[in-house]
């Protein structure tokens, strides 16, 4: 297991050489717009806060995704698709490997989008169908909960350059990659209502803009869970702060539900773009759980 590890590091440092952007100019004075505002919304999407813990589990998560554009109408900007995610514990429960993507994903977007996003080679709007980027993160649970103590987590990330259609803006042609530590701390309690848990995290997230720069992001975010017998709530409120300034500070809210039965757990989750991400999104799928060296939470 840690010769994969090790083989799909190497494969990432590959694709973070060699992978190249359209955009030609090293000046820093001038703004590239390689940034959330001006392309489709799985290029940049603001990551998840993770519950800061492991639990030994393997997991896979299989969903559909809607996004519409914020300010027009509902069909001047749709884009859709099925997304997947697995996390794989590799040697201890305090470590795993997790790896997601939207596998495909249909859009369409009217000429006023074009104009919002710049598409001056594309003036007429436009339509299709793309792959994703796929994401593979390094998880590990270095500080486990107790007392109070909290549970620290820290994940490193590897974005690829496997998005398509640069041109009409629907990937960047470029990798990324991000770094974050997360903090939680729970309170367990014994009737309906099992836990409450707050998360904490921050972190630093960068992509390539052009041959000769890159964009660096702070990174943030809040998580509150609601754990009962019956449901799971939770909600975040997560962004990142670029230094250019142009559309590359994106900032969403979002809310989850989830019904646990067995070893699946049905969900549905909506997303809001407070800044920089002219989106709103609705997530709806089913996540699996496969206990494999037991569960660490108390």
């Amino acid at each position: 297991m840690k010769k994969c590890v090790i083989v799909l590091l190497l494969l990432g440092a590959s694709l973070f050489v060699h992978a190249q952007t359209p955009v030609q100019t090293p000046d820093l004075s001038q703004v590239t717009q390689v940034a959330p505002a001006y392309f489709g919304p799985n290029a940049f999407p603001v990551p998840d806060v993770p519950e800061a813990r492991l639990t030994g589990e393997f997991r896979a998560e299989l969903s559909g995704d809607l996004f519409w554009g914020q300010g027009v109408p509902f069909a001047d900007d749709l884009t859709y698709g099925p997304r997947f995610m697995v996390q794989l514990p590799l040697w201890t429960k305090r470590a795993a490997l997790t790896v997601w993507m939207p596998i495909v994903e249909w859009w369409s977007y009217s000429p006023a989008i074009a104009a919002r996003r710049r598409l001056t080679d594309f003036p007429d709007g436009g339509k299709g169908i793309d792959s994703g980027d796929v994401y593979v993160s390094t998880d590990f649970h270095v500080l486990t909960e107790k007392g109070w103590r909290p549970d620290i987590l820290i994940r490193a990330v590897l974005k690829t350059a496997s998005g398509n259609t640069y041109g009409q803006a629907r990937y960047y042609d470029a990798p990324g990659y991000f770094f974050d530590a997360s903090i939680g701390k729970s309170l367990y309690l014994n009737g309906f209502l099992k836990e409450l848990r707050l998360v904490v995290s921050g972190g630093f997230l960068c992509w390539q803009t052009d041959r000769g720069r890159q964009n660096d992001a702070w990174q943030y975010g809040v998580l509150g869970i609601v754990d009962t017998r019956a449901f799971r709530l939770s909600a975040q409120l997560a962004g990142y702060s670029g230094w250019e300034g142009d559309g590359d500070r994106p900032l969403t809210v979002k809310g989850v539900v989830e019904v646990p039965i067995g070893a699946f757990a049905p969900f549905a989750a909506f997303e809001y773009g407070l800044h920089d991400y002219p989106f709103s999104h609705l997530r709806a799928g089913v996540k699996y759980r496969l206990k494999k060296f037991g569960d660490s939470r108390k």
